[in-house]
């Protein structure tokens, strides 16, 4: 890569961070622009909460592409992805494509643009399978219809995210999938970028943004890595935290933390199994450790 190649790309990272307000994420920004001018498909795995999908869409319109999300889930079948024929509509013209409603996987590749599948290892395997032709051969066939080209001159691209394997209610890609995507990792950030996002959502003309800021991320920092959870609480946890504890109308003290921390964070946060402590108690064993340094 030349000089002037590598200044391009962060010149529009900084332009990407400014118009999307993103803070942080210079490594996984470049690794995606790289991916986008080699017209790479793009799997980014990282945690709930780490910003996949934030990050999809905002390279999507950076690049002025259409945008399709499709949400991945078991009820997500093969017509979901590529369109069906309506049954009153075929009745009355037949099959011809006024009685054809296209799916966003059809739309993407018509018009050309980004076809955004979150949690691509939620949908079933035979839906997975649908996918092959469109993502090698940029072709999809519609049988008794055509075969849809993807669209050279906008472009198609499929950006798709996946929670890690050890996450419940997930299930493996398949290899012939997975061979189409370039991987891309997203996990948690520093602790001084997600208190700066923190307080890009909290009133920083109000008394001790900073403080509640910081107590925020520290405390779902520590939900992250105790042995209790298989799970810690991401930054929007933080956010919603930090959010809380603004809205007292005194500086919070430690049972208003413990209180605040058990709201925010008890549907944010999973056990690990085979132990013998709820949530609640381990939140405030937290929130406790962390007060004391703030004395």
């Amino acid at each position: 890569m030349t000089a002037n190649h590598q200044l391009d790309l962060k010149s529009e990272i900084k332009s990407i961070q400014k118009k999307y307000k993103i803070i942080g994420r210079e490594k996984e920004l470049l690794l995606l622009l790289i991916a986008l001018r080699a017209k790479k498909h793009i799997i980014l795995e990282g945690s709930v909460g780490t910003g996949k999908t934030y990050l999809a869409r905002a390279l999507s319109h950076y690049s002025n592409a259409n945008f399709y999300r499709v949400d991945g889930s078991e009820d997500v079948l093969s017509h979901v992805l590529v369109g069906y024929f309506d049954p009153p509509a075929v009745i009355n013209k037949g099959y011809v494509e006024d009685s054809f409603i296209y799916g966003p996987l059809s739309l993407a590749m018509q018009n050309g643009g980004c076809l955004f599948i979150n949690e691509l290892n939620r949908i079933p395997e035979g839906t997975q399978n649908v996918l092959l032709s469109a993502l090698d051969e940029h072709e999809l066939i519609i049988p008794k219809l055509k075969t849809i080209s993807a669209n050279k001159k906008n472009g198609f691209i499929t950006i798709a995210t996946q929670n890690p394997s050890a996450h419940v209610g997930v299930s493996a890609l398949g290899e012939a999938l997975k061979d189409r995507f370039v991987w891309v990792e997203i996990d948690y950030q520093y602790e001084h970028e997600e208190i700066d996002i923190v307080k890009l959502n909290l009133d920083n003309e109000l008394p001790h943004s900073n403080l509640i800021a910081t107590i925020a991320v520290k405390i779902i920092d520590a939900t992250r890595t105790h042995p209790d959870f298989r799970r810690g609480a991401s930054v929007r946890g933080a956010i919603d935290l930090a959010q809380l504890a603004q809205a007292y109308e005194k500086q919070p003290s430690a049972r208003f933390w413990q209180d605040s921390a058990i709201m925010a964070l008890h549907s944010k946060v999973e056990l690990t199994d085979g132990t013998d402590r709820n949530i609640r108690e381990i939140l405030i064993e937290i929130v406790n450790e962390i007060f004391e340094n703030f004395q």
